[in-house]
């Protein structure tokens, strides 16, 4: 039983790793030269854009690609007991890049399509974004508390991988309701690109928090 959970858990773990370096590749390639960002089909869909958006996107489109390719790698026990160096190398990499794509995240919240409901969606993503990443550094530079470290940047990561889910939802939503303009989805995508992933991160740490302390109680018996 436990070896089948364990052998489930891998499997749902490697296919998220794998969507994120795919995410963060194709980020890369369409993004990572600022003289083309001007080319790309998005890009070219909001019109005439004023010239700090093109290097703000630039910015956001490269940090948040390389930390979504690289952050999965922090939740790598082997990783972290073995090699602890590289760990926090990783996360001092995955930190700035974040903190970087949450700031950045927030001026191009202002930009988005879909109106109202899609600025407060992505703006409030970018917050949460940069919150639970303060929550995560204070937890283990001041607090010393790798147990909450954990916890918060597994909340941070659910965030991260909003890009994977905002590229799920835009063509299922022109596939089931032939919806292709953002203008029409994005209000709504805005919130479900992230919502869900950062309650699941809650309910694996609150499942985490409650073996944890089940263990405990069998011990002390």
């Amino acid at each position: 039983m436990k070896r089948n959970r364990r052998r489930r858990r891998n499997w749902l773990f490697g296919i998220l790793a794998f969507l994120a370096v795919g995410i963060a590749v194709y980020a890369l390639l369409l993004y990572g030269n600022p003289d083309d960002i001007q080319d790309q089909g998005f890009v070219t869909a909001k019109g005439t854009m004023p010239d700090l958006w093109y290097t703000v996107l630039w910015f956001h489109a490269v940090s948040g690609g390389i930390g979504l390719g690289i952050g999965w790698l922090q939740f790598i026990k082997r990783i972290r007991l073995r090699a602890p160096n590289v760990h926090r190398a990783f996360g001092y990499v995955y930190a700035t890049m974040i903190g970087i794509a949450g700031v950045t995240g927030l001026y191009m919240a202002y930009y988005t399509s879909g109106g109202l409901s899609a600025q407060l969606g992505f703006g409030a993503l970018s917050l949460m974004w940069l919150y639970t990443l303060y929550q995560s550094l204070k937890s283990i530079i001041a607090d010393r508390n790798p147990r909450a470290h954990g916890q918060w940047m597994l909340r941070n990561y659910a965030l991260s991988c909003a890009a994977i889910s905002l590229r799920i939802m835009i063509p299922l939503a022109a596939v089931f309701w032939g919806l292709t303009d953002t203008n029409d989805t994005f209000g709504v995508i805005a919130w479900i690109c992230w919502l869900p992933n950062l309650l699941l991160a809650e309910m694996i740490i609150r499942t985490g928090i409650h073996n944890y302390n089940r263990s405990k109680g069998a011990m002390l018996h």
